[in-house]
């Protein structure tokens, strides 16, 4: 296991936030968008992310109705990032 430090930065007033080295991103096979699920081990003082089952997109998507699915995926072809 590879250890590399990383600083708290303020997100906003309410939160902090880690930010992940692109390297183990890539190691890792994640993409941005990508639900990750964060466990808290308060007696060993560790966090664990892993990676999640879908995409907030996909979770959205079964929500929705057949009808719904196909407008909202034509509409959202453009990315913000």
């Amino acid at each position: 296991m590879k250890m590399e430090k990383r600083k708290l930065i303020k997100f906003s007033n309410y939160s902090l936030c880690v930010t992940l080295p692109k390297w183990v991103i890539k190691e890792l096979k994640w993409q941005k968008g990508e639900v990750v699920n964060l466990q808290v081990d308060e007696n060993k003082g560790e966090i664990v992310i892993k990676k999640g089952s879908s995409t907030t997109k996909e979770k959205l998507a079964d929500k929705l109705p057949d009808d719904k699915q196909a407008k909202s995926s034509s509409k959202n072809k453009k990315t913000r990032w």
